[in-house]
């Protein structure tokens, strides 16, 4: 086993130089960068797989879930992994609509369609070996086809994986909520890279950023010239807006959504002071690029304002969400844009899953999943995870064999 470890060590470290390999250069650069465990469970999760608060097992060994009438979103979830798991890609797939958007990010691109998506899956369940995709909490939006997922993955004999394996999926349904239509995965990262030491990888996506904003500035008068109001540049303008207004603060008074909008309206204009009122005393932040949680109101703070310090006028702006009233629960999808409203130029997705207190007043926690700055090319990402599963189930059995 000891053995096992330091091979597992090794391609962990391997897969985290190809993450790497694709930053620019001068991000290569930054320091103390180093490889945790999984974050730790937060007490919610706990207590929804002690409780089975509605939990559903879709493990491979467990019955198989299948989606019947009445539908809602977490039916048609629970089906379309209990069937993935049970190396059924075929049923998976037919969980999706056939113009699914199946968003892995660590690919470059979409899987769009159904056969795209199908393939994608069949090599998922033939590379990563007894691995099972468990949900542990939901935010269940029926009303707008929506569902916000919080997942682990766990090996062939139900026990979580020794490498960060947690994950938070946001899922569109189709009107009658039996099919998913859209889905967005973005799993812990295996390299973590906390703040400060990271701050050399962010000063240089600045520096990029910023030269892009210069670009963009140079070139507006000239486009303007040519094509009027129609210049290209107009398009990249987002349609979201960065503030909440009055009508919409008084339209979603008292519901979770109201609250989400309102605290990254308060971190993007840097009121750190709001933002934190927002959130529980013992509020639970979690930024899986960080070995554990930042714990309590104070601690969370300090964390907005070393945000708000790195990533100057970087805007968090929310595109979708699941909201779940009877759970106190809230999925978000988002992305990133400069002070001037433009998406940067690189990985800027995110999405979310919150947790507020019954009167949906506040926020008691946050995980927060953002696709990493670089993936391996594609036709590695499969190989080295199947590499990953083996070692792993190498362990798993030489472990067995000791305890026999």
């Amino acid at each position: 086993p000891q053995a096992g470890d330091m091979l597992l060590v090794s391609l962990l470290a391997a897969v985290a130089a190809l993450r790497t390999s694709r930053v620019p250069r001068a991000a290569s650069k930054m320091a103390e960068t180093v490889i945790y465990p999984p974050t730790p469970d937060s007490p919610s999760v706990e207590r929804a797989r002690a409780a089975a608060d509605g939990v559903v097992d879709v493990s491979a060994s467990a019955p198989r879930v299948l989606n019947t009438p009445p539908y809602s979103p977490l039916k048609a979830a629970n089906s379309f992994y209990s069937a993935w798991n049970h190396g059924d890609y075929d049923d998976a797939a037919m969980q999706l609509t056939e113009s699914v958007i199946f968003r892995d990010i660590n690919f470059p691109e979409p899987f769009v369609g159904r056969e795209s998506t199908r393939q994608y899956l069949k090599e998922c369940t033939e590379n990563l070996i007894g691995w099972s995709f468990c949900i542990d909490d939901w935010a269940e939006d029926k009303e707008r086809n929506r569902l916000g997922l919080y997942w682990h993955v766990n090996d062939i004999d139900g026990n979580e994986l020794m490498l960060p394996t947690k994950g938070i999926s946001f899922l569109t349904l189709s009107e009658d909520n039996s099919l998913l239509a859209e889905c967005t995965d973005i799993n812990e990262p295996f390299l973590k890279i906390p703040l400060l030491a990271g701050s050399t990888m962010m000063a240089a996506a600045q520096q990029a950023n910023s030269l892009a904003e210069q670009a963009s500035s140079l070139a507006a008068p000239f486009l303007s010239q040519i094509f009027g109001s129609a210049s290209p540049l107009a398009s990249q303008l987002p349609s979201a807006d960065t503030d909440v207004d009055a009508e919409e603060e008084q339209m979603l008074a008292g519901s979770a959504i109201a609250v989400g909008k309102a605290f990254f309206v308060a971190w993007n204009a840097g009121n750190i002071d709001k933002a934190a009122a927002l959130l529980t005393e013992d509020v639970r932040f979690c930024d899986p690029n960080f070995d554990a949680p930042f714990v309590g109101r104070a601690a969370a703070a300090e964390y907005l304002q070393q945000c708000t310090s790195v990533l100057n006028g970087w805007q968090f702006i929310v595109d979708d969400w699941a909201e779940d009233k009877p759970r106190s629960r809230l999925g978000l999808k988002w992305h990133v844009e400069d002070a001037q409203g433009i998406t940067i130029p690189l990985p800027n997705l995110g999405v979310s899953f919150l947790k507020l207190n019954p009167d949906l007043s506040q926020i008691s926690e946050v995980t927060d999943h953002m696709e990493p700055v670089s993936v391996p090319p594609p036709e590695l990402q499969l190989p080295l995870v199947a590499t990953v599963s083996m070692a792993l189930e190498l362990r798993r059995k030489a472990l067995a064999q000791l305890r026999l």
